[in-house]
């Protein structure tokens, strides 16, 4: 019951409106004394009928007929015009719903695409149907069809395009942006009230006046970009009906550019620049708040992205430091009956022990990866550089890999190491070519050599490791440096690992101003090279 009354109530609101309205709009200038172009009723139905549903329509077709009965149409041709304005309403509605989100009204090109169609195509139907509706009933002769017609359309296409954006705009929240400051708020709006009067009622001796007409629509075209570009589609909207209700009282008054001969061809003019200024500024609102929107998903996403991000971080990290805890158990048994502990090792048992030191120690090289990463991650690690012997670097590092080495029975070989020294912090040098070295042995063929080397490059120092492996595609190539990528992903790979050595590898040389690269020929090898200052 409340619904159905609350349903009436509206209904006649919206009549209501509509015939004051109407009347302020056929007082000024009417072609015919039907056909005005200055048409708020249009833009009133539309907006009701998208905020209400199309069962108000009752409202515009009743609120139509009185206003054209109180004008002195006959029945016929009032029911006529009404029939029109209703079928205008209903069509232009339709097609802004059919392509266009209840929520998301006006706040994209495309919404604002659908209520220019739209506004188009019902014009054109409230237009011709009146128009016929007057010729039917004799009020215009054949000779006054295309003036009413013209006068008509354009008057309900600028009612629709002015009025109904600045009522949809204000019925529901305001895009969430941030708001401009209060004192920028009060000098948008001043600004925008003086401009427009300063355009339209230029003639008036206490105006001032710009020096040609062109820098006064230069002014008011700067002040209508300010207020949509601050404000969105709400400010578009808004700063365009001031000024098409400021231009239409100039005009009727007798002022502003427009007023060059009769009131109606004034109006003419005047509601054909409007039209435009409204697509226009429509257009460009819907730009501005579909950005703000895309803008903030993004931001919505890097932060979901974020949170994701330590979350993962969190959780390696707790699990590498769960994992240590059984490996090292597991080293220290198995050093324990290396030592003989519990009883003498037959050659076969030792054999065993051998393997379960070794994949403990590749395991455990593997949380280390884990670890780091997680470190590098957050920025917790820390270099202190200082000058540091290559060589020395080196000869830390291949025990830390013999194991390694031994597994692909690989070589390593220095090439003009001896002597050069580098600025760098020692352990994070040494972990970078812990890694490279490791993947060397790795990825090189079986019984191979892993070539370390060193050289001056101006102020740097380049550092090299090279395997005799198959190589890595130009493809693979750019993608090496990503965490966790694998050339073979797939879990029947020959080598073990978990993609994240080059990764750390380059984090911790770019932390000592340096740099880690790699160059690669299918079927020549791989070589991995670190550019550090000289020290």
């Amino acid at each position: 019951m409340n619904a159905r009354i609350s349903g009436v109530g509206r209904i006649l609101g919206l009549a209501s409106f509509y015939v004051i309205f109407a009347r302020l709009g056929l007082s000024l200038g009417a072609v015919a004394g039907f056909a005005t172009l200055v048409w708020p009723p249009t833009g009133i139905s539309i907006a009701a009928l998208l905020l209400f549903g199309v069962r108000v329509w009752p409202g515009v077709f009743i609120g139509a007929l009185i206003a054209n009965l109180l004008t002195g149409a006959s029945v016929p041709v009032a029911v006529g015009i009404a029939v029109g304005n209703t079928a205008e309403a209903l069509v232009c509605a339709f097609i802004v719903s059919r392509f266009s989100r209840p929520a998301a009204l006006l706040e994209n090109v495309r919404s604002v695409t659908a209520l220019i169609f739209g506004a188009v195509v019902g014009a054109m139907v409230s237009a011709s149907v009146g128009v016929v509706s007057l010729y039917g009933g004799g009020v215009v002769r054949v000779a006054e069809i295309r003036p009413v017609w013209r006068a008509w359309w354009i008057g309900d296409l600028v009612g629709a395009l002015v009025v109904a954006p600045v009522i949809l705009v204000w019925s529901k929240p305001a895009v969430p942006r941030e708001a401009p400051a209060p004192l920028e708020t009060g000098v948008l709006l001043a600004g925008v009230v003086v401009v427009g009067v300063a355009t339209f009622f230029a003639d008036l001796s206490f105006v001032s006046v710009m020096s040609t007409p062109f820098h006064q629509a230069d002014v008011l075209v700067a002040v209508l970009v300010w207020a949509t570009l601050r404000c969105g589609q709400r400010g578009a909207a808004t700063a365009t009906f001031w000024v098409s209700a400021t231009a239409v009282t100039a005009t009727v008054l007798g002022h502003g550019p427009f007023s060059q001969s009769g009131l109606s061809e004034n109006l003419l003019l005047l509601q054909t620049f409007m039209a435009v200024l409204a697509v226009i500024l429509l257009l460009f609102g819907a730009t501005v708040d579909d950005r703000w929107y895309a803008l903030e998903a993004a931001r919505k996403a890097s932060r979901d992205a974020e949170e994701a991000n330590r979350a993962k971080s969190a959780f390696l990290a707790v699990m590498s430091h769960e994992l240590r805890t059984p490996l090292n158990a597991i080293a220290g048994y198995a050093q324990l009956l290396e030592e003989n502990v519990y009883g003498k090792l037959s050659e076969k048992q030792r054999d065993v022990i051998e393997r379960i030191r070794r994949n403990e120690q590749r395991l455990l090289i593997l949380v280390d990866e884990v670890l780091g990463f997680v470190s590098a991650e957050k920025g917790e690690v820390d270099v202190h550089r200082e000058a540091v012997r290559v060589s020395a670097v080196v000869d830390a590092v291949e025990p830390m890999i013999s194991s390694q080495l031994e597994e692909h029975h690989c070589v390593v070989e220095r090439k003009g190491i001896d002597g050069i020294t580098v600025r760098a912090d020692a352990k994070s040098l040494q972990q970078i070519l812990m890694r490279l070295m490791s993947n060397a042995s790795k990825f090189g063929r079986d019984g191979g050599t892993v070539t370390v080397g060193a050289e001056p490059k101006g102020d740097n120092v380049r550092i090299w490791v090279h395997d005799n492996g198959a190589g890595i595609s130009r493809e693979e190539l750019t993608k090496v440096f990503e965490p966790f990528f694998q050339a073979d992903g797939s879990m029947t790979r020959r080598v073990s690992g978990i993609g994240l050595g080059l990764t750390i590898a380059r984090d911790l040389a770019r932390r000592m101003e340096g740099e880690v690269t790699l160059t690669s020929e299918p079927g020549q090898g791989t070589t991995a090279s670190v550019l550090l200052p000289a020290a």
